[in-house]
């Protein structure tokens, strides 16, 4: 298959260029070869012996060339040779071959120096002839590997003595050390006071224990020292993990299959992996690699290709560079490092606009439905600047082909990740001409409506951007509920209710009636309508056209979606917390009240027994008008002989009982 791509790439180069064409061998071989001459090792029958024979092994050379990144060739070559040089049957040995490989690798990246990643090759080695590491260790990549040779966070937890307490005490099938955490306890303080935070917390017992991982077992700690005990037990026992940062929190995830990755002790989507190999250190990035990495030979197929583009690059072949890396990235679009070399070589290579609009469209089709992250990073580095006409009166242009990127995502991709700042970082370029720019979010939205993933956080970065600004708000709000308001079917009801949720419960607290109202009517095409309906009191229902807001909208039991209808005929529901527990009315119009009915929800009716009816005329003087006794599932209270003119009207609950109603309605005579 490889030979085809390649023979397919060449085919517009005539037939004497494709006899110089060197082979993939010949390519993978040259690379290799490039890193022994950076790392300088010492002339010596040794070192020429390693040499050769690393370059008469194309099976370790793919393992040391395409296993994710050489951040430092040097560095990895001489820890290999140092591995080699203790043990060097190695090489006829696949499984432990790929284990030095991978501690060569990780010694390159990190500031391990030989002699400790020895200790770890070792270590593995020995534990794996002795059967004492989990069965998954035997088929792991060399890039899988280098989680096992990384380590984890908390360097101490690395050392090989907390590494044979580990294997001995935590011995568990793959998928549980997602639970290794807790063979230690939580305890933020010790025994003397000191808390975790400070350094002296483990102080009193460095002697007390032969290593850190039991120590840690045997006195706790908090997020930190518990994710990474058991992220090193998982890695103490051939099980590849690594631990992550989360907003004021530690935690760690496990492969507890081939290519699957399982959070542990996690609280939030916001992941920072502590070991990332591509792009940025997100949870998603984390996957996209992964699965990148997992088809080795799609991994070596796509490795050849993009180093023969490279060997075009180096000749200043740039037609034959640029249309070999885009072989490339079309045939293996999850490797990031296709993407990362086309933009690269375009850049050296003073590629024409033609190509960088051929990389954009690329980017559009075949990675931004996979990872929307990685598009945008791409796209945000390298392409946009290339692509995007400047100048004011180029915006229209601009908002276009930004646009074109929405229109090519769908949801999160692999995972959830921070598009609120692709989102503000795409309005910036429309260079501040703020009607295009409320233009562009509700084009946004109208992008993803369907979906109805990333619509809420378009909602909440657009409403954050407009602030008070009241006229841009209203037209913000009634260009997008325009289009749900023509909408069919369950895609559009869970807009509508995503939208209603957001806007509703701010609209209130702004007393701002038209958006309440406009956008809580859309909910009636949603949610059914109540089937009770009580006798009305005469006059109006003054509460139709008003706003309603609880303590605690949208706590765990409560719908903000479904507050419009409780003041209106078509009845909706709510529920309130217990902290101020109140259901507070902004009339629709001012009015000499008749009478006010409740129906309550068909459970806890007696809660609302001890609770009072209130009324004000401005909402923030209010006089008690009723007090609930024996209350039934509709409840109607006459108002007509008090004489009460008012603007608000609510109920709260002295006793902090919950409220929970279906229908809140006010009548009177409208007096404004």
């Amino acid at each position: 298959m490889l030979r085809t791509l390649l023979s397919i790439a060449l085919l517009s180069f005539g037939t004497q260029s494709l006899l110089a064409v060197p082979t993939p061998e010949q390519l993978l071989r040259n690379q290799t070869h490039s890193y022994i001459n950076e790392s300088k090792l010492p002339e010596s029958a040794e070192s020429k012996e390693f040499a050769t024979l690393l370059s008469k092994t194309p099976e370790w050379q793919r393992e040391l060339c395409d296993s994710g990144p050489v951040e430092d060739a040097a560095k990895t070559v001489q820890v290999l040779f140092d591995i080699w040089k203790t043990d060097k049957e190695l090489v006829k040995r696949p499984i432990d071959r790929a284990m030095a490989t991978a501690c060569a690798l990780e010694g390159g990246h990190f500031d391990w120096n030989s002699e400790a990643m020895l200790e770890r090759y070792e270590y593995f080695r020995d534990k794996w002839n002795l059967g004492l590491l989990n069965i998954m260790y035997k088929d792991l990549t060399v890039f899988e590997r280098r989680y096992l040779a990384h380590g984890v966070q908390h360097r101490h937890l690395n050392g090989l003595e907390s590494m044979e307490y580990q294997n001995t005490e935590v011995c568990l099938p793959a998928e549980r050390y997602t639970g290794a955490c807790w063979y230690a306890r939580w305890i933020l303080l010790n025994p003397f006071g000191d808390t975790i935070h400070g350094p002296l917390y483990y102080q009193p017992y460095r002697n007390s224990w032969t290593n850190a991982a039991e120590m840690i077992r045997n006195i706790g700690g908090v997020c930190g020292s518990l994710s990474n005990f058991g992220a090193a037990a998982a890695i103490a026992n051939g099980v590849p993990a690594i631990t992550m940062g989360e907003p004021g929190h530690c935690a760690y995830t496990v492969m507890i299959k081939h290519n699957q990755w399982q959070p542990a002790y996690s609280l939030s989507w916001k992941r920072g992996i502590h070991r990332p190999f591509y792009g940025q250190s997100s949870w998603g990035w984390h996957v996209l690699t992964n699965r990148a990495m997992a088809d080795t030979k799609d991994v070596y197929a796509s490795a050849d290709i993009r180093r023969l583009a490279m060997d075009y690059g180096k000749k200043k072949l740039t037609g034959k560079a640029l249309e070999t890396i885009a072989i490339a990235r079309r045939k293996y679009p999850l490797d990031w490092q296709n993407w990362q070399t086309s933009a690269e070589l375009m850049n050296e290579l003073n590629g024409p606009t033609s190509q960088w609009q051929e990389l954009h469209q690329d980017t559009l089709q075949l990675l931004a439905s996979t990872s929307p992250e990685a598009a945008w990073t791409l796209l945000d580095k390298y392409v946009y600047k290339h692509v995007l006409p400047e100048g004011k009166d180029k915006a229209d242009d601009r908002e276009r082909i930004l646009l074109a990127y929405q229109k090519s995502i769908s949801g999160w991709g692999v995972a959830r990740w921070e598009y609120d700042r692709a989102l503000s970082k795409q309005i910036k370029l429309l260079a501040g001409d703020k009607n295009l720019e409320d233009q562009f979010a509700v084009s946004c939205f109208g992008a993803h409506v369907k979906e109805n993933t990333l619509t809420p956080v378009i909602l909440e970065h657009q409403l954050s951007r407009i602030g008070k600004d009241d006229d841009r708000r209203s037209q913000f709000i009634a260009s997008i509920g325009k289009g749900l308001s023509k909408g069919k079917g369950d895609d559009f009801n869970n807009v509508i209710d995503t939208l209603a949720k957001k806007i509703l419960p701010d609209a209130a607290k702004n007393g701002d009636k038209s958006t309440f109202q406009f956008i809580g009517s859309l909910t009636k095409k949603v949610f059914k309508p109540t089937e009770i309906s009580p006798e009305k009191f005469p006059g109006v229902l003054l509460s139709s056209g008003g706003t309603f807001t609880i303590d605690e909208p949208g706590n765990r039991w409560d719908n903000p979606a479904r507050h419009w209808g409780v003041i209106e005929e078509h009845g909706g529901d709510f529920h309130t917390g217990s902290k101020n527990p109140h259901a507070t009315i902004q009339l629709g119009n001012y009015g000499l009240l008749s009478g006010v009915t409740i129906v309550t929800r068909g459970g806890h009716i007696g809660r609302l027994n001890g609770a009072i009816l209130e009324t004000s005329l401005d909402g923030k003087e209010w006089t008690t008008v009723y007090t609930f006794s024996n209350v039934k599932r509709v409840n109607r209270i006459p108002l007509a002989d008090k004489k009460i003119e008012a603007g608000y009207v609510r109920i709260s609950h002295p006793n902090k009982q919950h409220l929970h109603f279906e229908k809140f309605h006010v009548y009177g005579k409208k007096i404004n």
